[in-house]
């Protein structure tokens, strides 16, 4: 318990003794001032304090409720805090992932990139290579010039 609740909780203590020691001695100081009282109306309005008592408690009541309602605010106050830092790791974590599923993606757009290259140059090579498409060959020969100037 916190040095705060704790001097609250021992301030509503206070309080309810108060109220009832002063409920208490509120019959003597009547009958001290007033005399005692002669009929059973009079002494019947004697303990009409009694709800200045029971007034008192609720008093009292009231002060422990907006105590369990302040630690209630703090206990969520943390959860919402522990869920907010939570969620900003999972962001970050997040945006790694797609830092790196970014670099994936570009470094496979290369990497086919590289292969088309390969193909385009391979080809007219083997295609002088291959007896079965020498005619073939001549056609290809000066686009095949023209891309090793384009490279080069």
């Amino acid at each position: 318990m916190k040095k705060q609740d704790r001097s609250l909780t021992v301030t509503m203590v206070v309080v309810f003794l108060a109220v009832t020691v002063v409920w208490f001695l509120s019959f003597f100081v009547v009958r001290l001032l007033f005399g005692a009282p002669n009929g059973a109306g009079t002494a019947g309005d004697l303990f009409g304090a009694v709800g200045a008592l029971f007034s008192g408690w609720a008093f009292v009541g009231v002060l422990r409720a907006i105590l369990l309602q302040r630690r209630s605010l703090q206990i969520q106050h943390d959860d919402l805090k522990a869920t907010l830092d939570e969620m900003k790791q999972a962001r970050e974590a997040h945006e790694e992932s797609a830092d790196t599923l970014r670099t994936q993606v570009e470094a496979t757009r290369l990497q086919t990139r590289a292969q088309v290259l390969t193909t385009l140059v391979e080809t007219p090579l083997k295609v002088d290579m291959s007896t079965f498409l020498s005619g073939f060959s001549q056609h290809v020969s000066p686009q095949r010039d023209h891309f090793k100037g384009i490279i080069a």
